[in-house]
């Protein structure tokens, strides 16, 4: 089974959205909602090319002021440095932990130490695969 993969590219208008895809620029059609554009133009790519719907991936990009861009490049790159942040931070908490644990403190205080339940002490100190 061939799986056709197109690339569409989306512009707006005062009320809808035009979309036309960059592979066959004769298909093309128009929408009010962006979320409408990939099943409609997977709808008439699968027909114009005698093929079924689920052989058809389409990925729409649409063309969005520069400004719009910045800013969602921008909160991607924070969303990363969040992701790599929040790693760090799980990785030396539970370092504290052990270090606490060894040292002999109870469950309890290494909780309170740490800011969290005596539970999440537990966890921290004998990590389910898996989890953090």
């Amino acid at each position: 089974m061939e799986q056709h993969t197109f690339t569409c590219t989306a512009t707006r208008d005062d009320r809808s959205w035009f979309i036309q895809c960059d592979q066959h620029p004769a298909a093309c059609t128009t929408v009010r909602i962006l979320a409408q554009a990939a099943p409609q133009m997977k709808r008439s790519l699968a027909a114009s090319l005698a093929v079924p719907e689920d052989q058809v991936t389409v990925d729409v990009r649409p063309i969005l002021p520069a400004a719009v861009t910045v800013h969602l490049n921008l909160a991607k790159q924070l969303r990363r440095t969040a992701a790599s942040a929040n790693h760090a931070s799980a990785v030396h908490t539970r370092t504290a932990a052990h270090i606490l644990n060894k040292n002999g403190l109870s469950l309890r205080d290494i909780g309170t130490v740490l800011g969290v339940s005596h539970q999440r002490a537990h966890q921290l100190l004998n990590p389910k695969r898996g989890t953090s």
